[in-house]
């Protein structure tokens, strides 16, 4: 009786353990197959949040993911303005040196210009630049350059012509202050604007005259000092090189002295140049 019923209790456990172990490994594997699709579904699902009033918002997979690409151009975008802003200020040193030539025409007009019949001349300078960064829009420009201009005239009274020209070797010193365009305007944030006062010390000069076959030289006597104002524009091409067009009108007198023309010297200076500075 007793081998029997151990016999029978052996029996059941035989058929009610693989059961139990099936249905267990079942589950366990169901378990898992489930959790990779809640997982899967729930990277792929629409969200809920809750504002500050209490009003449940809904935003969908593709809602989600178009902020989150914007939130990331948008850190991306700042990332690198601060870089170039950082550049930017690396760039500008308070005091920067470079050089500046120029070519040109010039005038000599006034009350007394018409007598001599002076026409368009021709003019050059190189010199070198300082430029004071006060910010990043404003800056005080000096400079020295060695110039070098040239103007002929041609007078006919009672039949008779008479022609010279002069030549005149000089140092100009413009004070600039030079005003860039703001950034962020589109079309002229590489442009900017300069004015200031301009002196020109004559070095040395000469000039020459004929009429009916006569000739003669130095009956001008160029003045000492010339003064006068700037105006100009120009345009950045990179930080160390840009490119600008100047005109300058003296409020002097060309001549101290002619000899010539019932001593008429009543014309000043005016010129327009093209330059080319490169910042080192």
């Amino acid at each position: 009786m007793k081998k029997l019923l151990t016999g029978s209790i052996l029996l059941s456990l035989a058929l009610i353990l693989p059961t139990n172990i099936f249905a267990q490994s079942s589950y366990t594997f169901d378990s898992e197959e489930n959790s990779d699709e809640d997982d899967f579904e729930n990277d792929d699902v629409s969200r809920t949040y809750v504002d500050e009033d209490g009003i449940t918002h809904f935003r969908s997979a593709e809602q989600i993911q178009e902020e989150e690409f914007s939130r990331d151009t948008r850190e991306e975008d700042a990332r690198r303005r601060a870089e170039s802003e950082a550049r930017l200020e690396n760039w500008k040193a308070p005091v920067t040196f470079g050089a500046r030539a120029s070519v040109g025409l010039n005038w000599l007009a006034g009350g007394d210009a018409e007598n001599w019949g002076w026409n368009t001349g021709f003019e050059f300078s190189v010199g070198g630049i300082m430029s004071i960064n006060l910010s990043s829009m404003l800056h005080i420009v000096p400079e020295v350059a060695i110039a070098y201009r040239m103007n002929s005239y041609e007078y006919t009274s009672e039949k008779i012509t008479t022609t010279g020209d002069i030549s005149v070797w000089e140092i100009d010193v413009p004070l600039l202050v030079r005003i860039d365009i703001p950034e962020g305007t589109e079309i002229l944030e590489d442009f900017f604007v300069e004015v200031g006062p301009q002196l020109g010390v004559n070095l040395s000069s000469s000039d020459s005259y004929e009429f009916v076959g006569y000739e003669g030289k130095d009956i001008i006597t160029p003045a000492t000092l010339e003064a006068g104002l700037t105006l100009g524009v120009g345009y950045e091409l990179s930080r160390e090189m840009a490119v600008d067009l100047r005109f300058y009108r003296a409020f002097t007198d060309f001549a101290k002295k002619t000899k010539i023309f019932n001593n008429k010297r009543n014309y000043s200076t005016m010129q327009v140049n093209a330059g080319f500075s490169y910042m080192f």
